[in-house]
């Protein structure tokens, strides 16, 4: 596919700035009119209307060229910075190496994965500009249904709601206990026969998602004794002997004072992926920079994120 012409794009959306920018740079009325590439009289007239519109004149005759007024020469800074701004999204909007790409994801992520990516990518194409959002998986998602966002790396993944998703990484999720608890050797225990209180993470954060679906397929309330912002500060909670969670698997091994107890209910899973609008949603459109980050992605997420999740 060709190039946009962002020139053309930017005179389809500021014709009046685009022609007054013209009639300052070339300061004749006829020499615009070729540099817009329009007829001299269309011109003309369009000048008239401005000037007629805004009740000021913004250029006077010279001779045989014309020059700009007083308040021509105060518009024309505002002008071009409206117009390099216009240029600048539009380049955004269609270029492919100077595009920008809205990314929202898991706290979780955003020590090691989000980085290790983005360095990886901007290796490849170092005029991609990102905005980063960290935030919980609900927060997350509904930032991407709403247009706030142009991909998602979150967990769990999810069904309907105009999104579509591919896994990149699944990792088990496990009963993690201080080291010293009598069931520490257990191997495998069922959520329903842990009489602890229990260390959730809060609403709305994926794990907690999971963990209660994974109550409701055991028919267990758990008594619960604190709730967490983040798997991190919930380890820390098991490691001081406060209560068990259920968290996913830690790629490097158990925390410090903590063991990790394979559960009985199925389902007991944590699937971490890269989340997008279906072509229903946005307009039907994806920028090209955001369809080419989401391919690396694809690509390059399931070696990355195993050995750095959790």
């Amino acid at each position: 596919m060709d190039e946009p012409d962002v020139e053309a794009l930017t005179r389809v959306l500021a014709p009046r700035l685009e022609m007054f920018s013209a009639i300052a740079r070339t300061e004749h009325v006829t020499g615009a009119a070729e540099a817009l590439n329009i007829p001299q009289p269309t011109l003309s007239r369009a000048l008239s209307r401005l000037q007629d519109e805004l009740g000021m004149a913004l250029v006077e005759r010279t001779g045989r060229g014309i020059r700009l007024t007083r308040a021509g020469r105060s518009l024309l800074p505002h002008v071009e910075r409206a117009l390099d701004d216009l240029r600048q999204g539009v380049a955004e909007l269609t270029g492919v190496e100077e595009g920008r790409v809205a990314l929202t994801f898991l706290p979780t992520l955003g020590v090691e994965v989000v980085p290790v990516l983005l360095r990886g990518f901007r290796a490849e194409h170092p005029g991609v500009r990102f905005t980063l959002t960290q935030e919980p998986w609900a927060d997350s998602l509904h930032r991407l249904s709403a247009g706030g966002a142009d991909l998602a790396l979150t967990s769990p993944l999810p069904s309907g709601q105009g999104l579509v998703s591919r896994v990149l990484h699944t990792q088990y999720l496990r009963l993690v206990v201080p080291e010293h608890h009598p069931a520490a050797n257990a191997g495998v225990v069922s959520l329903a026969s842990v009489r602890d209180e229990f260390i959730l993470l809060k609403p709305g954060r994926g794990v907690r998602h999971l963990t209660d679906r994974l109550e409701d397929l055991a028919g267990f309330t758990p008594r619960v004794a604190f709730e967490a912002d983040d798997i991190a500060t919930a380890r820390g909670l098991v490691a001081a002997g406060l209560g068990v969670s259920v968290l996913p698997a830690r790629p490097k091994g158990p925390l410090g004072g903590t063991a990790e107890l394979s559960l009985g209910e199925g389902e007991a899973e944590r699937p971490v992926g890269i989340v997008w609008p279906g072509e229903g949603s946005g307009g039907g459109y994806e920028p090209p920079a955001v369809g080419l980050f989401r391919e690396y992605v694809c690509r390059v997420g399931p070696k990355v994120i195993p050995g750095l999740t959790g």
